[in-house]
């Protein structure tokens, strides 16, 4: 077993890409079932809770933003975030307050937040960390690359990109809030990775509608390996 232990969903695959994570790093994917992630019980880990692993990573909720936030909902909605006014409104969309979506958000978010919860408890007194999930790709990509979402995309549209950049901070502000209660370090996205829509940029694509590629990777394990040894991240 590696010193460093990588837990949660589809995301962490741009980090399985990297040869140099393969060597650093042992992976533990959540199992897939008709499309659904099934958790692992908690008891699973607890023998690696008493290995040599000295850092956890977690990459986990990632899949929830997109699945509220990437298609245009049947009635068109929209919300200010207070810490990022700049980003447009859809006049043609009923407004509704932060505070009501983030509900929204934390209900979905639900059994994730609490399996972090019972995940960081297995794993006390280790370096723990929880990476951010890439930021949302840009509108014409999803278009062309929507994969799994190919039917829905042309029934209903993409949304509009300043909606989904906003879902996705949300998104990110409710696990980081849960991180520190928790005593998790919250890891940010890498630093320039994103477009000036707040997009994916696009050194860090790959053929698909919601993830991102080696190259993020392996800056993801920059900042990994810069926190395992106590530096700030990159």
């Amino acid at each position: 077993m590696k010193a460093i232990l990588v837990i949660g969903h589809s995301h962490m695959n741009a980090l399985r890409a990297v040869p140099q994570a393969q060597q650093a790093c042992d992976f533990m994917p959540f199992t897939e079932a008709g499309g659904a992630y099934q958790s692992r019980d908690p008891a699973e880990f607890k023998a690696m809770a008493a290995g040599p692993a000295d850092t956890l990573v977690f990459m986990m909720g990632g899949k929830t933003h997109i699945t509220l936030g990437m298609l245009n909902p049947p009635e068109p909605f929209d919300f200010y975030l207070p810490e990022h006014t700049d980003l447009p409104m859809n006049p043609a969309a009923r407004l509704l307050p932060v505070d009501l979506v983030r509900i929204l958000l934390t209900r979905h978010l639900k059994q994730d937040l609490a399996y972090l919860g019972q995940l960081s408890a297995v794993f006390k007194g280790r370096r723990q960390l929880h990476i951010e999930s890439p930021p949302p790709l840009p509108s014409a990509y999803i278009e062309r690359h929507p994969s799994g979402f190919a039917e829905r995309v042309r029934e209903r549209g993409v949304a509009p990109v300043a909606f989904r950049h906003k879902f996705w901070l949300l998104h990110s502000a409710i696990l980081r809030d849960h991180c520190a209660t928790l005593g998790i370090t919250f890891v940010a996205r890498p630093a320039g990775t994103q477009d000036a829509d707040g997009c994916l940029a696009a050194p860090y694509q790959r053929e698909d509608p919601t993830h991102a590629n080696q190259a993020y990777g392996a800056l993801l394990l920059d900042q990994i390996l810069s926190l395992r040894q106590g530096a700030p991240a990159p």
